[in-house]
């Protein structure tokens, strides 16, 4: 008898109380929604910040188009596995003497990139393949490992510069300040720059061991006067 007079009592106060819950929402917590807030703010701005990324990246994504064919690396994208392919995707290959550093910039500018990009005139005692001017500047990247040094003797692999067309709103790429014509970019990354001290050749392989074990050529101490011949 108890439990018949309680449940009528119990299901009219469930109904009260639910009456209210529609009457009267609960408000909302504001630290709720300053957090969902922060959150959607935070994945705005990663998606902003990825955008740029992935243009710098598109570059020097990994897609090999050496004409010796091997697997990509990620610093310059292409792999040469013989001096005669690496020779064979070069304008000129030169022994030139890095005067001075000329310009800095950022071929993909985005924000936070200050300077990636590095052009040093260059003077050629003599030319391996092709011709040209005693005096060109060299483009290199902070992407093919340590960058070229002023006052310093090498041998380079050098290619024309390819074209960079406008595109709405923002140009795709950057060229340096220099003369087009008589501007060359690395070829390779670290594979089109070797290293000469007194008449002695080093490839990056011989010189940075840790980074460089991937690559297929190398030279350690080889003398210039053996090395020039291969490249004739």
């Amino acid at each position: 008898m108890l439990m018949r007079n309680l449940l009528p009592r119990l299901q009219k106060e469930e109904a009260s109380h639910s009456l209210e819950k529609k009457t009267f929402p609960r408000k909302k917590d504001p630290r709720s929604l300053n957090r969902s807030r922060a959150l959607l703010l935070l994945l705005i701005v990663l998606t902003v910040s990825i955008i740029p990324l992935s243009l710098l990246y598109g570059r020097n994504a990994l897609t090999g188009s050496g004409s010796g064919g091997g697997p990509p690396n990620a610093r310059s994208g292409a792999y040469y596995p013989t001096l005669a392919t690496l020779k064979g995707n070069s304008t000129i290959v030169a022994v030139a003497n890095v005067l001075n550093l000329t310009a800095t910039f950022c071929d993909y500018p985005h924000p936070g990139c200050l300077a990636r990009d590095f052009v040093f005139k260059v003077e050629v005692s003599s030319y391996l393949k092709g011709s040209g001017n005693q005096t060109i500047y060299a483009w290199d990247n902070s992407f093919n490992g340590p960058i070229l040094v002023a006052g310093s003797k090498y041998v380079l692999f050098l290619e024309s510069l390819g074209p960079c067309l406008p595109s709405p709103p923002n140009a795709p790429c950057v060229l340096p300040p220099t003369p087009t014509d008589m501007t060359y970019t690395i070829v390779g990354g670290a594979q089109g720059k070797f290293l000469v001290q007194n008449d002695l050749v080093y490839g990056y392989k011989a010189l940075y061991p840790n980074d460089y074990s991937w690559l297929p050529i190398d030279a350690n101490g080889i003398p210039l006067s053996q090395f020039e011949p291969e490249l004739l």
